[in-house]
């Protein structure tokens, strides 16, 4: 298992700008390719995201304003390990309990979250505009385990 480690935020814009954009669109809300490296750093200081490596994926969180233990979470690689060591460190060192994924209908980490311990609990139709149209996301859920 590779060390996790936090990525500046410009540095973050520039891998996710070189990530393939399939796993890279929905990003915790972002869109790396309609956005430039500029507007993706004040979207990820603005809604208090933090992006982290870990191997070659990119693993980011942002805590959701109305309930502070749980984050927002996302992935560019579907490796269940990876993802449970980052949720290990986020209940660690950021005290989440609880946490969402939201991820665009045919995303190819879909399968990694799910063997990660996720639980797809919805969808939002029509929730995200790609490529001259709308598209449903589904909603993913996890909780730490005691």
């Amino acid at each position: 298992m590779a060390d996790i480690a936090r990525l500046s935020l410009p540095q973050a814009a520039r891998l996710l700008a070189a990530t393939d954009p399939a796993a890279a669109r929905g990003f915790l809300g972002l869109d790396p390719v309609t956005q430039n490296g500029a507007l993706l750093v004040k979207e990820m200081t603005l809604r208090q995201i933090s992006v982290h490596q870990v191997g070659d994926a990119l693993y980011g969180h942002a805590p959701n304003p109305h309930q502070p233990r749980q984050a927002f979470v996302a992935a560019t690689e579907a490796d269940p390990t990876a993802l449970r060591a980052f949720l290990g460190y986020l209940a660690a060192y950021r005290r989440h309990t609880s946490y969402v994924a939201l991820l665009p209908e045919g995303s190819p980490v879909t399968a990694g979250f799910e063997a990660g311990g996720f639980v797809r609990s919805g969808t939002l139709p029509d929730h995200a505009y790609r490529s001259g149209r709308y598209g449903d996301v589904a909603v993913y859920y996890a909780a730490r385990e005691d």
